[in-house]
């Protein structure tokens, strides 16, 4: 990494919380991270606490950590090496986003960073129980780079990196159906987040790594209708960084800021 991306993480590093203005009310809060490269892929809530996952330690090497804040900001605990599980081959498989159902935290995780050949890109679900974050299954869910799940109409559904699909899966991650999705992806990448409201699909675009790049790719929105995915719109993220995990929750959005460490807290804005 650059050293100009570095010491921007240490100065904002040296803040746990802050609360952040704009002109028309949307961020509402700002949660940076306690350590280094900890915001760095994906976001799950529910009324109580924030979760965090990352690929990176603290020196940027891969290794996969879970960190947890309550909903005020406040840092509670991280569970370092959350999932060391590799692939057929002995390849590093690298945290996703994350989702909060009922009472377990699920993750993705894949060997994308591994460089494995593409033909031999593969993905887990990983799942935990809330709230010791003990590892209590993992499903094979087989190709492709799967950065995000949410659920929605009693299934689980997931979205990928390199693809431009949505599939569906039933409660054991069984496949049940696949859907495109139309619009195209920038050379970051595809999906890093989605989240459902009713029959709405919000997927977030992947963003730059540092500052100095392209702002993010942006939200985009579509309308599911029983047999299609339906292209909307494409909304503009809240901040220069915020081209990770995305989740909703009540009326709040919570946004991973990978270029900032930190965790944007955003009004509801649909």
């Amino acid at each position: 990494m650059k050293k100009a991306f570095v010491i921007i993480i240490v100065l904002t590093s040296l803040f746990s919380f802050s609360t952040i203005g704009s002109g028309d009310g949307l961020i509402t809060k700002s949660i940076q991270m306690k350590n280094f490269f900890r915001a760095w892929q994906g976001v799950g809530a529910d009324q109580e606490r924030i979760y965090v996952t990352s690929d990176r330690d603290s020196n940027f090497t891969l290794s996969n950590t879970i960190s947890v804040y309550d909903v005020s900001g406040k840092y509670i605990t991280e569970k370092k090496n959350a999932y060391a599980g590799r692939d057929v081959k002995g390849r590093f498989m690298s945290f996703g986003d994350c989702f909060v159902s009922g009472t377990y935290l699920y993750a993705t995780v894949y060997n994308f960073n591994s460089s494995p050949p593409e033909e031999e890109r593969v993905s887990r679900i990983v799942k935990y129980r809330l709230p010791d974050l003990k590892l209590v299954k993992e499903y094979d869910i087989g190709q492709g780079t799967a950065e995000s799940l949410a659920t929605y109409k009693g299934s689980f559904w997931v979205v990928y990196h390199d693809r431009n699909e949505i599939k569906r899966y039933n409660s054991n991650f069984e496949y049940q159906a696949s859907y495109a999705l139309s619009e195209q992806f920038g050379g970051e990448g595809g999906y890093q987040g989605i989240f459902f409201k009713d029959n709405e699909l919000y997927g977030n675009l992947h963003g730059s790594n540092k500052y100095g790049e392209k702002y993010t790719q942006g939200l985009d929105h579509y309308q599911f209708d029983g047999t299609s995915f339906n292209f909307i719109e494409r909304l503009k993220a809240p901040t220069y960084g915020a081209g990770q995990g995305v989740e909703l929750i009540g009326d709040k959005l919570y946004w991973v800021d990978r270029p900032g460490n930190r965790i944007i807290v955003t009004n509801d804005f649909f």
